[in-house]
């Protein structure tokens, strides 16, 4: 693999979670997958290793890194076990980035030591059954209420909800249409009213703990509003950035995995008297897997680089993503199909691989969605090369 110009501080952290993902992360990524139980176990272990709080000051008890140095964690974790790159956002995410950002001292104090040490996990909620990537369609509402908020709605899609201590949710503040009556506020797991749904059985990443969320009268401190309606796009930009550094290094992650593996199985095995890597068409198809890694790689270092640099764009972080979404879906599914039978099997980790990237097309904003966000960056003149 290039180094892309890492230092030799990203090289040795990068090689020393590579290792500890392969030996103890990846041994049970089929188990987490199988029993749909999220391998928290992992999260505490980085943060034995000090590998947790990357994005949070030095100040606020974290390392203090950048957004690249977040991307080359993740795809690490992925490469071993695609869940637990998943819930590493539960401790550095967005809604950590939010509270570095956007948090009141009093709240920064109160939160960002205990994610650091993996101590508290907080999920991101943003979406519902009419509000995907349509977030100005938010229809759980917080009503004032004296000193609290009361608050009624469901949420759906939550990564981490059966695991998390608090929950970041996007709610209606006010009647003011579309985004600019959207704000947050900040759940505990054991307020009166709370609820975790039922776990949400998806195609892939089996093992995140995802839950729908509801709210019947449930009665939140007036000051566990975090983010008033007319601010919401502050904190959306908390979410470009992990469209950058959460959903693409996971599927390339993952789509590395199954590369490697793809290749160490077409070497080994024989058909028509000869190994399945003499075949001019098995080449092929692995020289466009390669292909199609390397530049996934290399617009997703560039995007984390820049956003490093204050050079952040919404083209940037749109074209990786949507790239880098179907470059793993290409690349697992060709997995599967050089694995022949074996690639459709549990026992092997190849349709794994492809259940865990396919969904990374739809969440965090469909690439439908991402396609029309660089058209409009195009036809606006604000899109150079």
């Amino acid at each position: 693999m290039r180094d892309f110009g890492l230092t030799s501080e990203q090289i040795l952290m990068r090689d020393t979670v590579r290792k500890l993902a392969r030996e103890r992360f990846e041994p049970g990524a089929a188990a987490a997958d199988r029993d749909r139980r999220p391998p928290l176990e992992n999260l505490r272990l980085l943060a034995e290793y000090g590998y947790t709080g990357m994005s949070i000051p030095e100040a606020d008890g974290g390392l203090g890194l950048g957004l690249f140095d977040l991307v080359l964690m993740v795809e690490e974790l992925a490469r071993a076990c695609a869940n637990t790159a998943m819930l590493y956002s539960l401790t550095d995410g967005a809604p950590t980035r939010a509270i570095v950002r956007l948090g009141t001292p009093a709240l920064r104090a109160q939160w960002l030591p205990r994610l650091a040490r993996a101590e508290r996990l907080v999920a991101w909620s943003m979406s519902e059954p009419d509000a995907g990537s349509d977030i100005g369609n938010v229809k759980t509402r917080a009503v004032a209420d004296g000193d609290h908020y009361v608050v009624n709605g469901a949420k759906l899609w939550c990564s981490g909800a059966q695991v998390a201590d608090a929950y970041l949710v996007l709610v209606r503040l006010n009647d003011d249409p579309g985004l600019k009556g959207v704000g947050a506020i900040l759940v505990d797991r054991d307020t009166p009213g709370f609820a975790v749904g039922r776990h949400l059985e998806l195609l892939g990443l089996r093992g995140t703990g995802m839950a729908e969320l509801v709210f019947q009268d449930c009665r939140i401190p007036a000051d566990r509003l975090f983010l008033p309606a007319g601010r919401m796009r502050e904190l959306l930009g908390v979410l470009d950035a992990d469209r950058i550094s959460g959903n693409p290094p996971i599927c390339l992650g993952v789509a590395q995995a199954s590369f490697e593996r793809i290749v160490q199985h077409v070497r080994d095995r024989k058909q028509f008297g000869k190994p399945l890597a003499e075949q001019q068409g098995v080449q092929w198809k692995l020289a466009d897997m390669a292909i199609d890694l390397e530049a996934a790689r290399a617009l997703l270092y560039r995007a984390a680089a820049r956003v490093d640099a204050g050079q952040a764009s919404i083209v940037d972080t749109s074209i990786t993503k949507t790239y880098v979404n179907q470059m793993a879906v290409r690349v697992t599914n060709e997995a599967m199909q050089l694995a022949g039978a074996y690639g459709l099997a549990e026992e092997y980790p190849y349709e794994r691989h492809f259940r865990d990237v396919r969904g990374m097309s739809v969440g965090y904003g469909t690439t439908e969605i991402h396609r029309n966000s660089i058209a409009r960056e195009i036809l606006s003149g604000r899109y150079a090369v």
